[in-house]
């Protein structure tokens, strides 16, 4: 794979690719190539990828919008998300807990103390992915 194209597992379970700090969806797969449409299209931006089957080559690119400014940091915030949410599900450990370990082991590197994802944005994922392991109750007692 091209040293600067990367593929994330996004939340529901379909890949995402992230090239130069944007995050593009998987739009479409033709017979030779892959269409990348940008996070961002409904906020406006029009920028789009095409690759090769195998997401290891640019083929074309679709220019972005002005307002849609890049991430260089946004690989790392994804993959610690998806850590978070992981361990949220695997581990019986609280959430905050779980989170300040992961903060903290995070902060020991000093290029990466600032790029980690706040409490409030992570917050509602994990506990929706902690959800999902136990059964609903039932709507009416017995």
């Amino acid at each position: 794979m091209a040293e600067n194209l990367h593929l994330v597992l996004n939340e529901r379970g379909n890949c995402n690719l992230v090239h130069e700090g944007r995050v593009y969806n998987l739009k479409r797969t033709n017979m030779e190539d892959k269409q990348w449409i940008c996070r961002r299209v409904k906020k406006g931006c029009r920028g789009s990828i095409h690759t090769n089957l195998d997401v290891d080559a640019i083929l074309d690119c679709n220019p972005h919008a002005d307002d849609c400014i890049p991430d260089n940091d946004i690989l790392y915030k994804m993959e610690k998300k998806t850590v978070l949410k992981r361990r949220a599900a695997e581990e019986m450990k609280t959430v905050p807990q779980i989170y300040h370990e992961e903060a903290s082991s995070a902060s020991a590197d000093l290029e990466t103390a600032g790029e980690f994802p706040t409490y409030k944005s992570v917050k509602t994922a994990m506990y929706r992915k902690r959800a999902q392991k136990f059964p609903r109750l039932p709507p009416t007692r017995q």
